[in-house]
């Protein structure tokens, strides 16, 4: 009798540990720290609704934070709407700005070597001083800046949170200041929200200088191909057309034709006039 109710017991306390487990799971996907057992500081603090809001209109989207009730779900579908796209407009405005500067480097090295190599290789060493200015000031010295603050990371994991957050990608497995005892926390998130704005600006300033570089356009080449099938085709057309439209002249119009030519015909014929 006593093992029949132990066998009853025991999948009752499975079910509820299991239960347990899926708890602590979906708490942890939200960003709720299960290591303290007490009160602590909220999840939604101004700091990391700034960060949130920030991931949202720059589309990196970790997804460690997300909205649980109907009314935040239904607030973040509207700001997206609206948010991303002007997002996306500041960052172009912005862009044009930063270009500036960039353009003006790419003047002085045309003035100072233009008279030693080509235009095309002249744009690709500008690129290639471009590609080292974004590379240290967006990810190697920002990622040794990030293993200082945070305990458990070691380089390659904060150069691998740049990365995948400049990209875009954001697979949320890397985030700065998620443990909810950390110093200056909510000062953090908003400094880790300004690194991302700037970051993407210098990618998008990076993509802007090799759209500029012929070799590297990839759809100019495209663009060039079409229109270069599209002109043979047209003159194609034209040389088919041109032997009957010779032809035609030959056979019907011979009074171009000298009169010590065959097939020659005189267009006024000779009349005999009486007196």
């Amino acid at each position: 009798m006593r093992g029949h109710l132990e066998n009853q017991q025991q999948p009752s306390k499975e079910s509820e540990f299991l239960e347990l487990l899926s708890s602590v799971s979906s708490a942890a996907e939200r960003g709720v720290s299960v290591e303290l057992n007490g009160t602590m500081e909220s999840n939604w603090n101004f700091g990391q609704s700034f960060f949130f809001c920030g991931t949202l209109v720059s589309t990196v989207g970790y997804g460690r934070i997300s909205p649980v009730t109907s009314t935040g779900k239904a607030f973040t579908i509207i700001y997206c709407i609206f948010g991303i796209p002007l997002f996306l407009v500041l960052l172009s405005a912005f862009v044009d700005r930063i270009r500036l500067p960039a353009n003006w480097l790419l003047e002085k090295l045309t003035i100072r070597f233009g008279h030693l190599y080509h235009e095309s290789q002249i744009r690709l060493f500008h690129l290639a001083m471009i590609t080292l200015l974004i590379l240290m000031s967006l990810f190697v010295l920002p990622a040794a800046v990030f293993q200082s603050i945070e305990d458990n990371w070691t380089y390659l994991d904060a150069f691998y949170y740049c990365f995948v957050s400049l990209t875009t990608i954001g697979l949320g497995d890397y985030i700065p200041g998620d443990k909810p005892n950390q110093k200056f926390r909510e000062i953090y998130k908003i400094m880790t929200t300004g690194y991302l704005i700037i970051g993407l600006l210098g990618m998008m300033l990076f993509l802007s200088v090799v759209y500029e570089v012929p070799e590297l356009n990839v759809s100019r080449f495209l663009i060039s191909d079409t229109a270069d099938l599209a002109e043979k085709e047209r003159l194609r057309a034209l040389n088919s057309m041109e032997p009957s439209y010779t032809r035609h002249l030959d056979e019907s119009d011979t009074s171009q034709l000298t009169p010590d030519q065959p097939g020659y015909t005189n267009p006024m014929p000779d009349y005999e006039y009486g007196y």
